[in-house]
């Protein structure tokens, strides 16, 4: 599963500007990262409108179109990890902008002096205007160097090769075993025929059958 790191802040203190530059700066990097826009606006197509009626039927619909494909599920109740585990895994980072209050590491964009007594989790901070020689204390024209720390996470924060999810739930997998899970799937897809590049990554969905405990 992804590293899931907030960047909170007061309303209009940058945190988008801040996002669309370390997601620049991490995929350069190397890091395979993802992003999140956290809103309290509701985002699902309305309930009378045709992509709406068929949401509720099924729980997850999807709109395709000639630039591309907007995926859409009613779910009031996931959480970042459940997020992240669905619509992410495989990720190296997973960048949510908002969610004061989730339970996850976050940069806090703005001043510290400002952060609600119910915000937690602050590995870093980022005040665009007032810059600060304390660690981990970012200003503007350092966004670099947050973005190398944020790296360093979620390089040092997966150490399994291979992930396992039952659900949106992941299972607990050390190293060793991660070694031995991939090793032995791709040993096995390497014998067939296709054409497919296990450098790319390789998703296994083992289906659930009647009768199956």
């Amino acid at each position: 599963m992804p590293f899931i790191i907030a960047v909170s802040g007061l309303k209009n203190s940058g945190k988008t500007t801040l996002c669309l530059k370390l997601l620049t700066l991490l995929l350069e990097d190397g890091v395979d990262a993802a992003y999140v826009k956290h809103t309290h606006e509701n985002v699902l197509s309305p309930g009378g409108s045709d992509t709406g009626l068929l949401l509720e039927a099924a729980s997850r619909a999807a709109l395709w179109g000639p630039d591309g494909v907007r995926l859409e599920e009613s779910d009031r109740k996931i959480d970042p990890a459940a997020l992240a585990a669905r619509f992410f895994p495989g990720r190296d980072l997973l960048l949510i902008e908002g969610g004061k209050s989730f339970p996850v590491p976050r940069v806090w964009v703005g001043s510290p002096l400002d952060i609600p007594e119910e915000v937690s989790g602050v590995v870093a901070f980022f005040d665009r205007d007032v810059p600060c020689a304390k660690e981990r204390h970012f200003a503007a024209g350092e966004e670099a160097d947050l973005a190398a720390l944020l790296a360093s996470m979620a390089r040092g924060a997966e150490a399994s090769p291979a992930e396992v999810y039952c659900g949106d739930k992941r299972i607990p997998t050390k190293a060793f075993v991660g070694e031995f899970i991939s090793g032995a799937v791709k040993g096995m897809l390497r014998s067939l025929k296709g054409d497919f590049d296990l450098r790319s990554g390789v998703s296994l969905y083992l289906r659930h059958r009647k009768g199956e405990k």
